[in-house]
């Protein structure tokens, strides 16, 4: 299941999350769309909900504003938290043979900048443990992290 699915199932999906995920090419144009039609099937009346649903003749620009503008408070680290979580729970649920997993959690472990929660999950690291396991450990408390959000 992709990323951004992931989040959506998980309800961590909002619109600083959806700005970071442009802004790294986690989301794309129509994943913000689709946010905001969803908000309006579940009753928004916001006019700026409203012009990003109507989205796809607007400017990347444009759409990027609006986005912005929706943004009530931007926690970058607590954004980058719930896009790391989804790419790990991408992994963890995948039918992949396990060495594609761990290339795909030493993509992940670098893509983030090598979060320090996430040594262990190193093919490098000098743990007893398992990546996968220690994977599997990351996921397990940003979950209970991001439940306190």
């Amino acid at each position: 299941m992709p990323p951004i699915k992931i989040l959506k199932n998980l309800s961590l999906l909002c619109w600083s999350t959806i700005l970071l995920g442009l802004k790294k090419g986690w989301a794309s144009r129509e994943d913000a769309i689709d946010y905001a039609m969803e908000l309006l099937v579940n009753g928004s009346e916001d006019e700026g909900v409203v012009l990003i649903a109507g989205g796809e003749t607007l400017e990347d620009g444009e759409l990027f504003n609006l986005i912005s503008d929706k943004v009530e408070k931007t926690d970058i680290a607590t954004a980058l938290d719930k896009w790391r979580l989804a790419y790990l729970l991408n992994i963890a649920s995948s039918d992949d043979h396990e060495q594609i997993k761990l290339d795909k959690l030493q993509e992940v472990y670098a893509n983030f900048d090598y979060p320090e929660d996430m040594a262990s999950c190193s093919i490098y690291s000098q743990g007893e443990i398992d990546p996968l396991i220690a994977m599997m450990q990351v996921v397990e408390v940003l979950k209970n992290e991001l439940a306190q959000c």
